[in-house]
């Protein structure tokens, strides 16, 4: 295995490894500034990016005449923490959660679903002896940007009462769509779900983890409502209820 140059125990800095203009099969994608900060999940680390496209002008890349931005999610193999069941050598990459958001995005564009990101573009390369973990892959997806702040950084619940029924019935109506193509999303969280106020119109982002979706007709809209955090729950009968360890009969 390569080393790593990075200082033992030191975040890695993504703008050390990462370059700027990426070759996706002949379209180039310029990454632009961080959406998120860089972090460590359990064998990989990641970071969203704002990107756009480029397109060849003689001899140099120029932007395109549209100002389309894109979200450029990044997912890097990291070394394994100690006593951790992280891989331990390199792998080719993607990541099952990875593999199944491309899954999902190239779904929705074929079906040309509103409401939801669309892939657009995905790579899988190797790291260099500069990356975190040398050898190890560094995967890519390029996918439509939705517009409007998600629910968490919007203060959902500090909403007005008409405005937050708005974005109930924009959201069962769009989770519906979604089941429909066979997609059950479990990441179930305000920072999901997306709320353009000027168009009026709602999204739901990240499809790393989903099932097998039922016929929307079987859906019990309130308990979606309420697994997603725009309807409140029911105290628990039992503490034990509350922790999962008991069901109500």
């Amino acid at each position: 295995m390569m080393e790593s140059t990075a200082a033992p125990g030191s975040a890695p800095d993504p703008e050390a490894f990462l370059d700027r203009v990426l070759d996706f099969d002949g379209n180039y994608y310029e990454r632009l500034i961080a959406m998120t900060d860089y972090r460590r999940d359990p064998g990989e680390a990641r970071i969203l990016y704002l990107c756009r496209r480029l397109v060849a002008g003689g001899a140099s890349m120029v932007v395109t005449d549209s100002e389309e931005t894109f979200v450029m999610k990044v997912k890097i193999q990291v070394p394994p923490r100690p006593a951790s069941d992280d891989p331990r050598e390199p792998l080719p990459g993607p990541s099952a959660t990875t593999a199944a958001e491309i899954a999902a995005l190239r779904k929705f564009q074929c079906e040309d679903l509103d409401g939801v990101p669309h892939l657009i573009a995905t790579k899988c390369s190797r790291q260099g002896t500069n990356g975190p973990f040398p050898g190890g892959y560094i995967s890519y997806i390029v996918m439509t940007a939705m517009p409007g702040r998600n629910l968490m950084a919007s203060m959902f619940w500090s909403l007005d009462d008409a405005v937050k029924e708005e974005i109930r019935d924009a959201f069962i109506t769009l989770l519906k769509s979604i089941w429909r193509l066979g997609i059950a999303p479990y990441d179930c969280a305000l920072r999901n779900i997306i709320w353009d106020s000027n168009a009026r119109r709602c999204s739901v982002v990240d499809f790393e983890h989903y099932e097998a979706a039922k016929d929307p007709i079987n859906m019990t809209e309130r308990e979606e409502m309420q697994r997603w955090g725009i309807v409140q729950r029911p105290p628990p009968s039992h503490w034990a209820v509350e922790w999962g360890l008991y069901k109500d009969p």
